[in-house]
Order: structure tokens, then C-alpha cells, then sequence
């Protein structure tokens, strides 16, 4: 992605946005982590909606290079 890429603004909803902070805002005050874990997942569902394609593919390629989409083996019996 280039500069001219990144300088691309999207316009998201008020509501939409509030929305996401809100979540973060909320998840700070969590003790868990799987609930902070459930916040943060709230927030960033609600505004990966509003990015271009190639934006979506950069973050999904940058969270891949991470290795935090693991695959894992379901079994059913």
C-alpha cells in the first residue's frame, strides 16, 4: 500500500465508532482476559468493515507474519 493508499479515509458512522471505543474504553476496566480479549475482537469487527480491500489484505497478511491465526485440528467423533 502506498502513501496515496493510506491517506484514503473511510467514513464510518457516529454510532459505529462510538460503538468500538466504547468496547475499548470498557475493556480497560475488565479483569479477565478473555473479556478484554472479547472487547478488543468487538471493536476492530466493527470498523474491519470499513476498510478498503487492500487494506483488509495487508492486515490479514501482517496477522499472519505474527502467527496469531494458528490452525487448529478439530476432531469429530
Amino acid at each position: 500500500m502506498n502513501s496515496e493508499e493510506q491517506n484514503i479515509r473511510a467514513h464510518i458512522p457516529m454510532y459505529d465508532l462510538l460503538d468500538a471505543v466504547c468496547a475499548l474504553q470498557g475493556g480497560l476496566e475488565l479483569d479477565k482476559f478473555a473479556d478484554k480479549n472479547y472487547a478488543l475482537s468487538h471493536a476492530l469487527n466493527r470498523l474491519f468493515g470499513y476498510m478498503t480491500p487492500e487494506a483488509k489484505g495487508e492486515f490479514n497478511a501482517w496477522v499472519d507474519r505474527k502467527g496469531w491465526k494458528t490452525k487448529e485440528k478439530i476432531i469429530l467423533k
